[in-house]
């Protein structure tokens, strides 16, 4: 394991993928104007918590469980 705490792997392909999911949803909201982009802004932000809590859980696995 790597001492190092960045997130690696799928749980930063998801932190990834779900802010670039935003930022195009985000121009493309202002560009159209269409509501259903809102929607798939909020879709991206529930795909990037989902990274970060995968990203914490390992870092609690490393760290010895909660204290």
């Amino acid at each position: 394991m790597s001492a190092n705490p960045s997130p690696q792997g799928f749980a930063l392909l998801l932190i990834m993928l779900g802010g670039l999911v935003m930022l195009t949803a985000t121009i493309g909201s202002a560009v159209t104007h269409e509501h259903v982009w809102k929607v798939v802004v909020a879709g991206g932000g529930a795909v990037q918590v989902a990274g970060w809590l995968l990203h914490g859980r390992r870092l609690r696995a490393l760290r010895g469980g909660a204290r």
